[in-house]
């Protein structure tokens, strides 16, 4: 018998929160168990104790082309029969199920245990959706309010989703922080770029899976107005097409040779990596205007992956992001579209020292008060145990 089951239709260690939230749950002496994909190169980040299935390979988009219709359908069958499996084996006492991908499949009317749905991402229609997200969609709303409890990651999303899914009572927050750092880790970043060729200047750093919403190019295209001896580094996974793009765009602005691309690197690495940078990019959008991306100031893992790590940042413009930097004093907000404002940003922090040793002091002070995974998630970890003990 399991006390907790995670469900997630999706690799575990692409979304630290989860990776978090199965490590602290296991901390407590819980038994856990986690139902997601596989994905090949992916290295655990989950305590061994943790018990794993695996229902089939997740689909990598920067790598595959997509999968045909018969694959997916075959991929749906498969994770559902796998998920009821475990369940009627395993029968744990909570059942915390992930983004309508994941509250989908796990339905929360059966007495046998309690469900906690944990929305990281404020899905609703869009043009391009697939028949199968449409149907989760559908189904994780539907089910939503017969749930024991909601879990969303940003506080204006939360009051959305409550209004949406016609819920009785207001989502917990919990923000995707990382865990406690008391301490900065070492950065190997400078010595890798020594043996890449570059050993002088300041260093712009973005962190997290490259996609075309991270306002990307434009940051690219701003690089005309950075000092000439900074570097611009990505770590993170990329696709080859879009690594062109954005390369293309740097050269464009007489910076070329000084943009690097590390690729994918193990969670931990990548935070050491981005330590030992000067400045982090934290860009979100534009993707027209869906809610998930206008409401996310909670939601971006990286945030308060530089928050914790010390490091100053350029961020989006955007309803509670702005309010977010404001309170911290960690950073400086920008128009996603314009890269004279992003170049503009950029170059007043590298060239003020002062104002990123503020910056960094800053950040530091209000990731060790409140943006921690430990400390987020408090309120969630004590509603399990209880229910696990009997006390709910």
């Amino acid at each position: 018998m399991l006390d907790v089951l995670l469900v997630t239709r999706a690799c575990t260690e692409h979304y630290p929160p989860t990776v978090n939230q199965a490590n602290l749950l296991a901390g407590r002496g819980l038994s856990v168990g986690i139902l997601d994909l596989s994905q090949a190169g992916v290295i655990p980040a989950v305590d061994p104790v943790v018990r794993r299935w695996r229902s089939h390979s997740a689909w990598n988009p920067k790598l595959e082309a997509p999968r045909s219709l018969f694959r997916r359908c075959a991929d749906f069958w498969s994770f559902l029969r796998a998920c009821r499996r475990i369940i009627d084996r395993e029968r744990p006492k909570v059942i915390l199920a992930y983004d309508i991908h994941g509250c989908a499949f796990v339905s929360p009317s059966r007495a046998a245990y309690q469900t906690v749905y944990h929305f990281h991402e404020f899905s609703e229609v869009e043009p391009d959706m697939s028949i199968g997200s449409r149907w989760a969609l559908r189904k994780a709303h539907r089910q939503s309010p017969n749930a024991d409890l909601v879990v969303c990651a940003d506080a204006i999303r939360a009051a959305l989703f409550q209004k949406e899914a016609r819920l009785s009572a207001m989502p917990l927050v919990v923000m995707n922080c990382t865990r406690r750092m008391e301490q900065v880790p070492s950065s190997p970043l400078r010595q890798q770029l020594a043996e890449m060729g570059w050993s002088a200047g300041l260093v712009v750093c973005y962190l997290g899976s490259v996609g075309r919403n991270q306002g990307l190019v434009a940051s690219a295209q701003s690089m005309r107005y950075w000092p000439p001896d900074s570097v611009f580094v990505l770590v993170g996974p990329c696709s080859r097409s879009l690594e062109e793009t954005i390369r293309s765009h740097a050269c464009a602005a007489g910076a070329g040779s000084r943009i690097f691309f590390l690729g994918a690197r193990p969670h931990r690495e990548a935070l050491a990596l981005t330590a030992g940078a000067d400045l982090g990019l934290a860009l979100i959008g534009p993707s027209g205007d869906t809610k998930n991306v206008l409401y996310s100031a909670g939601a971006v893992n990286k945030r308060f992956e530089y928050m914790a790590l010390g490091v100053p940042q350029v961020t989006n413009i955007g309803t509670g992001v702005t309010e977010l930097m404001e309170r911290t004093g960690c950073g400086i907000c920008v128009d996603i579209k314009s890269p004279d404002q992003i170049g503009t940003a950029v170059a007043e922090l590298l060239r003020n020292n002062e104002l990123r040793v503020a910056m960094t002091r800053n950040a530091r002070r209000w990731h060790l008060a409140e943006f921690y995974y430990e400390r987020q998630f408090a309120p969630v970890l004590s509603w399990i145990e209880a229910s696990v003990n009997g006390k709910r």
